[in-house]
């Protein structure tokens, strides 16, 4: 069908082989190599965050709704009651705003958005504030499904097609990488020898307790009654009669202390055991309780996407729709 000289440029059939890239003029839509193989050409359409949480709502957890927030049409800036639970990168649904919106700065009872309203108008943001895969991770697996996947080439699957790429990326994001982290405040119990002069009536402590009073004040193991046997300002203590010579001081006071603690990640670990791939049973014993597994013989060439079910079925579509151009020559 042709001959040495009419040979198109190998590498740009390489660089091509999912789509168009900056070879476009050496394999358009117009040459030789694009009339006799399978190559394709065009721009994806719009793909959010949005359209993920349509197909896999479990990796967003769920929303929190922030009531009384005003906007503006044409601004990005959104007032706020209050910023508590608000942190930047955070992913927000409202009718006023389109999708894929989400937090990019934090100001004085305000918050700005990547995108601008539609509508001016009181609002309910939904806010989703704790997802069990962090936002930023979600958004760079859709943008390398983006990347990756032609509507051009999977037409009405391309939308399946996204959304199982992404989770399939997150479920092993969530196996190997994803984590929550316990924050408590725990209430301790802070206690000092006082600073000062035995005998004397005036003692120092190494900082003011929080709230202004002690838990307890204590001469020679008696209890001293907080008003009456001392006043205490700011880490001064003033006692109204002087203590003895000699005398044992010990106080405390109450101290919060926020703690975080690594425990085991229990959404994380089921979007994992949700999404992992079992493969066909190929053998089973009783005795020990032995199980084998073997994943599709038609996909074992397709390596870490037999990792997830979402994987194998991204595969399993991806061998109907064609893996690729062919050289017809």
């Amino acid at each position: 069908m042709g001959n040495w000289n009419t040979w198109p440029n190998f590498q740009a059939w390489l660089q091509t082989a999912w789509g168009a890239g900056q070879e476009f003029w050496s394999a358009g839509p117009g040459s030789l190599i694009n009339a006799g193989t399978n190559l394709v050409f065009g721009q994806n359409p719009p793909y959010a965050l949005d359209d993920f949480l349509s197909f896999h709502p479990k990796f967003f957890g769920l929303p929190t709704t922030v009531a009384n927030c005003v906007t503006v049409a044409g601004s990005s800036t959104i007032v706020v009651p209050s910023l508590t639970g608000f942190v930047l990168g955070q992913f927000l649904r409202s009718q006023n705003f389109p999708p894929g919106t989400v937090v990019t700065g934090l100001g004085n009872n305000t918050i700005t958005v990547n995108n601008v309203a539609t509508v001016s108008g009181i609002i309910a943001l939904q806010v989703y504030q704790s997802p069990p895969v962090p936002m930023t991770v979600i958004q760079l697996y859709l943008n390398l499904a983006y990347a990756s996947l032609q509507f051009a080439r999977w037409q009405e699957q391309w939308l399946v097609g996204m959304g199982l790429f992404i989770a399939h990326y997150l479920t092993l994001y969530a196996q190997s990488d994803a984590t929550e982290v316990l924050s408590q405040l725990m209430t301790a119990i802070h206690g000092e020898i006082p600073v000062g002069t035995v005998p004397g009536t005036v003692y120092a402590l190494s900082g003011a307790p929080p709230g202004g009073s002690l838990q307890s004040l204590t001469v020679n193991g008696v209890f001293q009654v907080p008003g009456v046997d001392y006043t205490l300002v700011g880490n001064q203590i003033t006692f109204a009669v002087a203590t003895p010579g000699g005398a044992k001081l010990y106080v405390t006071w109450p101290v919060q202390q926020q703690t975080f603690t690594s425990v085991s990640p229990v959404s994380g670990a089921a979007i994992a055991a949700q999404g992992l791939a079992g493969g066909i049973q190929t053998s089973k014993s009783v005795g020990d309780v032995s199980v084998g597994y073997q994943v599709l013989e038609s996909l074992k060439d397709w390596g870490a996407w037999n990792l997830t079910r979402y994987g194998q079925t991204l595969a399993t579509m991806a061998r109907v729709i064609g893996s690729g151009p062919m050289v017809i020559w």
